[in-house]
């Protein structure tokens, strides 16, 4: 075995060890990254598919957005966001899981917080009415910096993003939150003036 590698000039050993090592430490950093991305990836994955079903129950949506403001006010205060709600009527109702539609309202204001960054005056609000149909209708409103109309097209589709470090689940998740209620999810956004997505049930 000596003798085939003496005779076979492509293992022969570097003179520089210290740029070997240095390749096989970025190899192994690049494999690292990569491994933690696909893992990523698979609990991403996992929470797309694994949505508990629906535990419904009769939703007073007045006191669903007011927890909802409780849950956020810390992020709407630190970043100086005026925030503002309104439901009309006071005694407005869904019939729904709550659990799973405060986390697609939390999504959705997270987005909001993320949009008016940097914005002067950053208002987030959240109204709740019906539609002409009579049926219910929540909206998350934000004056930030918007969504372009190729955006708007695929923002629900799963692992698509225009953040840096955005995972694409987000909005993916609330929509197969939203159809699990029988409802729809859809958002009209105006750049620079104002987004709103809107839930109806």
């Amino acid at each position: 075995a000596s003798g085939l590698l003496k005779d076979n000039k492509e293992c022969q050993i570097p003179e520089d060890v210290n740029e070997v090592i240095i390749d096989v430490r970025q190899a192994v950093k690049t494999i690292e990254k990569r491994s933690k991305g696909l893992i990523t990836f698979i609990d991403n994955y996992r929470q797309l598919t694994r949505i508990p079903k629906p535990d419904f129950k009769v939703v007073q949506v007045k006191d669903l957005i007011g927890r909802v403001e409780i849950l956020m006010k810390d992020q709407f205060e630190n970043n100086s966001i005026k925030f503002n709600k309104a439901v009309d009527p006071e005694g407005l109702s869904i019939t729904a899981d709550p659990v799973l539609i405060e986390q697609v309202l939390i999504n959705l204001c997270k987005n909001s917080v993320e949009a008016v960054n940097g914005v002067s005056h950053p208002k987030i609000k959240l109204k709740a009415g019906t539609d002409g149909r009579g049926n219910p209708v929540v909206k998350v409103i934000d004056n930030g910096k918007g969504i372009s109309e190729a955006v708007a097209e695929r923002i629900f589709i799963p692992f698509f993003t225009t953040k840096p470090e955005g995972s694409g689940i987000g909005l993916s998740l609330s929509r197969q939150i939203i159809r699990l209620h029988k409802g729809t999810i859809g958002v009209t956004s105006t750049p620079n003036e104002k987004t709103v997505f809107k839930l109806r049930f």
